[in-house]
């Protein structure tokens, strides 16, 4: 596999050219030349075919791309890469799996989320394992916060839809529970209202316990509680499935589109 670079040019080219959709499918992806000898359309021009390496997931699904969105892909790669004597001439499109990709696994509590293509958000699932492996639980209810946090940012940049960067927890929630049609009110079965009301909840009991105990803001001497390991492991289980839940949601939902 030859040098691989970065794709943002290209994703810059396509919103322009208005397919978010397919900017959004390549978001994280890679990319390499490969130059062949056989003369293209302009003089001395060589064929050269663009190889795309990203997630196992993705790359799945831009296989099943028709061939005029490929066809859009590759004019976009034009734009750095234009057709011109002496030059290569792009004029095909691979799609192959990241070797440095996560790959799927089922052997982790939250695995799905594995397969984001957003590595802050797999940091942070290793920063709340990490934290309570060594015993600081205030620092692993505040990674817990921030992983439900990414998660719903991660949902809302996905979809292009605008938040402030200073939105706190049950706010960024709200928006995301629109767009996956968790809102307890729009269902009239006492279950499902049940188990959505428990969602919210959720939130702001995450969002809650780390304001008045994670390590994100300062210490009064009237608060003499500490957090406790069984605490901490239970705000960070319940934050990492949720993460979880939510984003399978997501997938669910954007499949069914």
């Amino acid at each position: 596999m030859d040098e691989l670079s970065p794709i943002d040019d290209i994703l810059g080219v396509l919103k322009h050219r208005k397919r978010i959709d397919l900017a959004k499918l390549l978001r994280g992806a890679v990319y390499s030349l490969n130059i062949s000898n056989t003369y293209g359309s302009r003089a001395y021009s060589q064929c050269t075919t663009v190889e795309i390496y990203s997630s196992l997931e993705k790359q799945e699904l831009l296989e099943a791309l028709s061939p005029e969105d490929k066809r859009i892909i590759v004019k976009a790669f034009h734009v750095p890469y234009p057709v011109k004597d002496n030059s290569i001439e792009i004029t095909g499109i691979d799609f192959f799996v990241n070797p440095n990709a996560p790959l799927p696994t089922s052997n982790r509590p939250a695995a799905k989320i594995d397969t984001i293509d957003f590595e802050y958000i797999r940091e942070q699932i290793a920063k709340c394992d990490e934290k309570n492996n060594t015993g600081d639980y205030d620092g692993a209810i505040t990674s817990a916060r921030t992983l439900v946090e990414s998660i719903c940012k991660y949902i809302l940049d996905e979809e292009d839809l605008a938040y402030k960067q200073n939105d706190d927890l049950p706010e960024l929630y709200k928006k995301v529970s629109k767009i996956l049609s968790m809102i307890p009110s729009i269902y009239e079965e006492k279950p499902f209202k049940e188990v959505l009301s428990g969602c919210f909840s959720i939130i702001n009991g995450v969002a809650s316990i780390r304001n008045l105990l994670g390590d994100a803001h300062g210490k009064s001497r009237k608060v003499k509680y500490k957090i406790s390991e069984r605490h901490s492991v239970l705000t960070v289980t319940v934050a990492k499935a949720f993460s979880d839940y939510l984003y399978l949601t997501y997938i669910e939902k954007r499949k069914a589109t």
